[in-house]
C-alpha cells in the first residue's frame, strides 16, 4: 500500500509484559489486526503520520489480505503546548489474550521533553463479527498526574486503503449518539467499507480529507502549530483519504480521569450506543456468536 515498506511486526506471546513493546499482533478468528512504531521517539514531533498498521483478514504469522488499514496513531495538546504530539512514550504493556493488548505512555505538557504529568492508557481488542467483518475497539483514558486542573485535546487518526488507495471515498456522519468516518471502496463499488466510530460530545470536532498535504487530517496534527480540527470534509472524488476526531479541551482535574471508545469496523456498521453502549467486549464475542452459530 503506497509503496511504502511496512515495518515488521512481532506478536507478544500471551500475558507477557514489556515495557516498551514497538510493535504487537492482535488475531481472532480469521481476522488480524498489526501495528507497529508504537514507541518510536521520532513519531512526537514527526511528520510521518504515526503507527504503521494492518486490519484484514489473516494471511501469515504478520500480514493481511484485503488490508483496510494502513496507519492509525494519536495525538495532544495540553496547555502551553505550542503544537500537537503524538504519542511516543510508553512505558509499559501487557497482553490480554492472544486478541487483546494494554498499554501506557506518560507524557509531558507545556511542550516539555521530560516531565510526565499525563498518563495516556489504551486497550485494544480484536473481534470477529461474522467471516466478512471485524471490529477493532480501543478503550482509553488520560490521567491527569498534576496538582492541577488539566484541559488536554485528543486526537484519533486513521488512513484507511480497500483495494486501491486511489479507489476510496470517504465521508463523515453524525447523529443517534455516534460519529463516524466511512471509506468506501468505489471502483469497484462492491460493498466493502472502514468505519472508525467514537461517541464524540457536542464541542469536539472531526476532518476527513486527502492522506497528506498542509490541509489534510495529518497534516493539521503533525505541522508546527496548534491546530483543531474544522469539522470539514474535503474529499473531492475517489483518491487516498483519511479522517481524524478530536475530544476538544478534555477538562481533567488534578488527579482525575476522563475516558472513551474508538471503534474501527471492517464491512461492519457501528452500532449507536443507544442500542448497544457501542457493544462492550462481551457484547461483540456474544454478536459474534449468534451470528457464526
Amino acid at each position: 500500500m503506497k509503496n511504502f515498506a511496512m515495518l515488521a511486526l512481532v506478536g507478544l506471546a500471551a500475558s507477557a509484559v514489556q515495557a516498551q513493546v514497538n510493535s504487537f499482533v492482535l488475531n481472532d478468528g480469521l481476522f488480524r489486526y498489526s501495528v507497529g512504531g508504537l514507541n518510536t521517539a521520532s513519531n512526537r514531533t514527526g511528520t510521518n503520520g504515526g503507527f504503521q498498521a494492518n486490519f484484514g483478514l489473516a494471511a501469515g504469522f504478520n500480514t493481511v489480505t484485503g488490508d483496510y488499514l494502513f496507519q492509525n496513531h494519536f495525538w495532544y495538546r495540553s496547555a502551553g503546548d505550542t503544537r500537537e504530539f503524538a504519542l511516543s512514550n510508553m512505558t509499559f504493556s501487557t497482553t490480554l489474550g492472544g486478541n487483546s493488548i494494554f498499554t501506557r505512555y506518560v507524557e509531558p505538557i507545556g511542550g516539555s521533553t521530560t516531565a510526565g504529568t499525563l498518563t495516556f492508557e489504551l486497550t485494544y481488542t480484536l473481534n470477529q463479527i461474522s467471516t466478512s467483518s471485524a471490529a477493532l475497539t480501543m478503550n482509553w483514558s488520560i490521567v491527569n498526574n498534576s496538582t492541577a486542573a488539566q484541559a488536554v485535546s485528543f486526537f484519533s487518526f486513521a488512513d484507511s486503503d480497500i483495494g486501491s488507495f486511489t479507489n476510496d471515498s470517504g465521508y463523515y456522519e453524525a447523529g443517534s449518539g455516534v460519529n463516524v468516518f466511512r471509506n468506501d471502496d468505489v471502483v469497484p463499488d462492491n460493498g466493502l467499507f472502514f468505519t472508525m466510530a467514537s461517541d464524540l460530545r457536542v464541542n469536539d470536532l472531526w476532518n476527513i480529507g486527502p492522506f497528506s498535504g498542509a490541509g489534510s487530517p495529518r497534516g493539521l496534527l503533525s505541522d508546527l502549530l496548534v491546530n483543531d480540527l474544522t469539522n470539514i470534509d474535503t474529499v473531492v472524488g475517489e483518491a487516498d483519504n483519511a479522517g481524524a476526531m478530536q475530544w476538544r479541551d478534555l477538562g481533567i482535574e488534578a488527579g482525575g480521569t476522563v475516558g472513551g471508545r474508538i471503534t474501527f469496523g471492517y464491512n461492519y456498521v457501528i452500532p449507536t450506543p443507544g442500542a448497544a453502549a457501542l457493544l462492550g467486549l462481551g457484547g461483540l464475542v456474544a454478536l459474534r456468536r449468534r451470528r457464526t452459530a
